[in-house]
């Protein structure tokens, strides 16, 4: 037992050791799904995302995401979006924050910018990590009124994405 509590140990060290920082290309693979918050809670469709980029010495990555929203929930369309990010990843520490910008309906048009962040967890080894965040993104809806003309308006959404980069 006292062998298997070692082995534990020793494995968690590793997942949890810091990899020397280095810069190079990079690819990550992910999925997300989230709600939107006004006027009322609804479920955004599921977006599934990848993403090449760059990273510098183990701190900065740039990354540009190319993410397919999935037609699964009730009055939506398959679409694609651009997502340029930044995210910065302090070392020694797993918590990172990624900086979004959105450009949507990329298919479907008409074009639509939105911008955002998310906290992340990340935690790999050898180049390969596993992470999940946590995001909000301001989009920009149509919005149909009665009494109003038609307008686009920015509206909040909730997004958590969990997923798996690889360091080149």
């Amino acid at each position: 037992m006292r062998k298997l509590s070692l082995a534990a140990v020793a494995a968690l060290g590793l997942v949890l050791l810091p990899r020397p920082a280095a810069a190079g290309p990079l690819l990550e693979g992910s999925v997300g799904v989230g709600a939107q918050l006004n006027p009322s809670v609804e479920r955004t469709p599921v977006n599934i995302m990848l993403a090449p980029g760059y990273g510098f010495a183990g701190l900065v990555k740039l990354e540009l995401g190319l993410a397919a929203n999935l037609a699964d929930v009730q009055n939506s369309r398959f679409d694609l979006e651009l997502r340029p990010m930044v995210v910065v990843s302090p070392p020694l520490f797993p918590l990172y924050l990624r900086g979004i910008v959105v450009v949507q309906n990329l298919i479907h048009g008409p074009t639509n910018p939105g911008y955002g962040g998310a906290l992340g967890l990340s935690f790999g080894l050898f180049g390969v990590s596993i992470f999940a965040e946590a995001g909000a993104l301001a989009r920009q809806v149509p919005v149909v009124s009665a009494t109003l003309p038609a307008s686009d308006e920015y509206r909040w959404f909730l997004e958590g994405r969990a997923g798996v980069s690889y360091e080149f």
